[in-house]
């Protein structure tokens, strides 16, 4: 093996794209930006992706004014049933003892789901006082359990 055998690849590294720099490079005199227009100014053509051509836009066709239901939405907080079980104390299970279990943070709702154990058999009766899924519901019964409905005044 010589020296004449070793070749440079092309692979390892491209070249920066020197504009500016005589007609023979291929980027002379206007550098690739074309003759006249925006896009050949400092600053020009770069427009954000909302850019629809000099068209009014559509965020700005939009009203910005009227109807919002992110003040008034309802949150629920989805919680296994099963991990309700173990760590709710006691034979209650209530929104502030989901809260004290650190299964749900305060001001939401909870919601008994059964989750991967939908044959989870519950050997203790329990008195829930939550909205609870229709197989968490038949789970909790069929241990002789309850559920309380409760109405919930709107804040």
């Amino acid at each position: 093996m010589s020296l004449d055998d070793i070749t440079k690849t092309d692979t390892s590294r491209k070249q920066r794209r020197r504009v500016g720099r005589g007609m023979g490079s291929g980027l002379g005199k206007t550098g690739g930006r074309g003759s006249k227009g925006e896009g050949s100014r400092t600053g020009g053509k770069n427009r954000g992706p909302l850019f629809e051509g000099g068209q009014f836009p559509f965020w700005m066709r939009l009203p910005k004014r009227g109807f919002t239901n992110f003040a008034h939405k309802t949150v629920y907080v989805a919680v296994q049933l099963a991990e309700a079980v173990k760590r709710v104390k006691g034979d209650e299970i209530t929104d502030q003892a989901l809260i004290d279990a650190k299964l749900m943070p305060t001001g939401a709702i909870a919601k008994l789901v059964s989750g991967a154990d939908v044959k989870l058999k519950l050997k203790r009766k329990l008195t829930v006082k939550v909205k609870a899924t229709g197989s968490a519901r038949a789970a909790i019964e069929a241990a002789g359990g309850s559920i309380v409905e409760q109405e919930r005044a709107e804040s």
